[in-house]
């Protein structure tokens, strides 16, 4: 029989038909990398013996610290149960002092309990880091990988070509060889590839996750240090307490009924003064054309010790708490929260509460209280950010009345005479 010659290629057809089909094997797993990232889905890397220990150890803390925050919640429940009970009966010295000290506890607990949890998001943020490091470490395995491949095919575009010896001498099993070998090659620079994608996925992941804990954690440092100024204000408002009334009933009696009164007769006159202020308040708005953009924070500070009927205000049953008290130190600078007319501007002495109120347009008005220093007077026009007086609050001290927490400001928004909550209308 007449044999069957196969067409052979020249040598120079041969390497240009692998050298292009190489580089378009290569283009293609560049683009999918690039333009298709999407299709991949991150995955863990495994980590070394040392690793997966420490990190089996952080979460053995963390499931521990959890437990101890159950328990702390708990305890917080029992407390607010008792100063709830508490805070519906007679009021007497003996049942506020046993309502500031539940109070106290509770707060305390309270701020174990925010410690424990920063101290475990710490911890997750330790276990965030040992994977991003991990994966980091994996990413230049990766590249060296593709590295590695792209040198070996270099070298075969490099050297004659045993896939062209074998296609011109018909050795058709050493043809399928060197194809496999070929293919292995290309398969090494496609899991090279693939598996850079992959882990850099995974690394933006945990990148994104461990910046979302320390926004957390921030949050939890500001909680923290809110609870703790708390704690220090019910200490100091059962210290005042027992030092005003040298721990006798009729003592206390006494000062109850006088800051009843006189929260009365505030609430009255900032009712009547807030018609009276609007109507000159009206005509000036008239005549400047000023236009309100809203309320500013009257201080810097924005920690919050006592909310707008706040169920915890250790004197909530003499008195509802219409406003938020803003913690700062002793002869803060107050500012108006917007521009208007002063209203009234009540000095109270060394003993009796001390506050200004502000008349704004959109039918709005401002109360600040616990002032140590006034700086305005009465039917003044005071422009917005214009410094009105001076914060207080420090018991015994002048303008912070008879039941105050220690140094804040007390802050009110009412809407057409009716206090509101503030927050509402604070950027």
């Amino acid at each position: 029989m007449p044999k069957i010659k196969t067409p052979r290629l020249r040598s120079g057809q041969v390497k240009t038909k692998i050298n292009l089909l190489l580089l378009s094997f290569i283009t293609i797993c560049l683009l999918g990398w690039f333009f298709y990232p999407s299709e991949i889905k991150a995955t863990e890397y495994q980590l070394n013996d040392l690793e997966n220990l420490e990190m089996w150890q952080i979460n053995q803390d963390i499931n521990d610290k959890r437990a101890e925050i159950q328990e702390l919640n708990r305890q917080v429940e029992v407390y607010q149960k008792n100063i709830s009970a508490k805070q519906r009966e007679l009021n007497s010295l003996s049942n506020q002092v046993s309502t500031l000290n539940d109070s106290i506890a509770k707060i305390n607990l309270e701020a174990k309990t925010v410690e424990l949890e920063i101290e475990t998001l710490n911890l997750k943020i330790e276990n965030t880091e040992l994977k991003i490091q991990a994966k980091q470490r994996e990413i230049n395995d990766q590249k060296e990988i593709v590295a590695r491949v792209l040198r070996q095919l270099h070298l075969e575009q490099q050297k004659n070509s045993v896939l062209e010896i074998l296609l011109l001498n018909n050795s058709f099993s050493e043809f399928m060889a060197e194809l496999d070998r070929l293919g292995d090659m290309q398969s090494n620079l496609v899991k090279g590839v693939e598996g850079l994608q992959t882990v850099k996925i995974a690394l933006d992941s945990d990148k994104s996750s461990l910046e979302d804990k320390q926004i957390e954690l921030n949050t939890l440092q500001g909680i923290l240090t809110t609870k703790q100024t708390t704690l220090d204000s019910q200490k100091s408002a059962k210290y005042n307490l027992m030092a005003v009334t040298q721990g006798q009933e009729a003592k206390f009696q006494q000062l109850l009924d006088q800051a009843k009164q006189e929260q009365e007769q505030m609430n009255n006159d900032i009712v009547y003064l807030e018609k009276i202020a609007r109507e000159k308040l009206n005509r000036q708005l008239e005549l400047e054309a000023i236009n309100s953009d809203g309320l500013m924070w009257p201080i810097a500070s924005r920690i919050i010790t006592a909310y707008f009927h706040d169920p915890d205000y250790p004197y909530r049953y003499i008195f509802e708490h219409n406003a938020i008290d803003l913690a700062t130190p002793q002869g803060t600078a107050i500012r108006a929260a917007d521009s208007g007319y002063v209203a009234k501007a009540k000095d109270g002495g060394q003993t009796g509460y001390s506050y200004i109120m502000i008349v704004h347009a959109n039918s709005l008005s401002t109360v600040y209280g616990h002032v140590n220093q006034i700086s305005v007077s009465d039917d003044q026009f005071v422009s917005k950010g214009q410094v009105i007086g001076y914060s207080g609050g420090m018991p015994g001290t002048r303008g912070a009345g008879l039941f105050s927490t220690g140094p804040h400001l007390h802050f009110e928004v009412r809407l057409n005479g009716v206090p509101v909550n503030p927050i509402n209308y604070l950027p």
